[in-house]
């Protein structure tokens, strides 16, 4: 069994918190992703359950927009469940955290929790005291309380009252950059299905050729490339400069938008991108 968690609250108080309370709970050793934003933790969801190839396991998945909008929920956007084969994932359903799940149709509705009723659940059932019971539903680090204590106990077989939720309601993937590697590589969120066949993009930092592998680029040209992340036959597309960083040469950022001047970036606690 293996168990993953991608959380935007990734100091070495934080995760070391989080990786414990897991670990206390199940036969586990936790990998922890740190990330920035709702639109990378997505993408990698889906690179950790291409990894991880079904098997049995739990995803823990806390990264949405705090504030504004977001003060419609109790506490903070709700969490929702579903399974990517033998994969429990665990996701809090506010911004892009489940919009690479629908785009490429793992999963058309997830069950949504509320921390009351699920709390109840595990305090009837004896999993959790009193205490922790009052603390669940009004915590401020639901990522520790309850992410890993509700995982846990349906792993172990138990129920919690859910009510279905339509990935409707989630936007769409933005075609957007993702993630920047430590090479200054651009992971997008396009796939070869996107190019229809082209043999260059045109994009916001210019035309590009698309060049399917990346040892065809010659040293210090751009190109489109083939990347490794992505799911079994889905793999996204990287923007590229041979022996160099494109992010940098091109002042290219997270949540960039591929062909416009827009920007997806939803920071946790500075909300969008200025």
């Amino acid at each position: 069994m293996f168990a993953t968690i991608i959380n935007d609250c990734r100091d070495e108080n934080a995760r070391g918190r989080q990786e414990s309370r897991l670990a206390s709970l199940l036969p586990v050793s936790p990998v922890f992703i740190g990330v920035d934003s709702d639109l990378e933790a997505g993408v990698q969801l889906i690179d950790v359950l291409d990894a991880t190839e079904g098997r049995e396991g739990v995803v823990l998945v806390n990264v949405a927009p705090r504030g504004g909008h977001t003060t419609k929920w109790e506490n903070g956007t709700p969490f929702g469940f579903f399974y990517y084969h033998r994969t429990l994932v665990v996701a809090s359903v506010d911004g892009y955290t489940l919009s690479a799940i629908k785009t490429l149709g793992l999963a058309e509705t997830i069950e949504l929790l509320d921390t009351h009723s699920s709390a109840e659940a595990m305090l009837k059932a004896e999993f959790i005291d009193a205490v922790a019971a009052a603390e669940l539903p009004t915590t401020q680090f639901r990522s520790f309380d309850f992410t890993p204590r509700v995982a846990a106990f349906l792993v172990e077989g138990h129920r919690v009252p859910s009510d279905t939720y339509s990935l409707e309601n989630s936007p769409a993937l933005p075609q957007a950059i993702w993630h920047i590697d430590n090479f200054g590589n651009c992971k997008t969120t396009l796939t070869e299905r996107d190019l229809a066949g082209a043999s260059s993009v045109v994009t916001r930092f210019g035309t590009l050729p698309y060049t399917p592998q990346l040892r065809n680029v010659p040293d210090g040209s751009s190109a489109v490339v083939q990347g490794s992340s992505g799911l079994r036959d889905r793999r996204f597309l990287e923007i590229v400069t041979q022996r160099g960083s494109f992010a940098v040469a091109h002042g290219a950022h997270l949540g960039d938008d591929i062909f416009s001047d827009h920007n997806y970036f939803h920071h946790a606690t500075k909300g969008p991108a200025s």
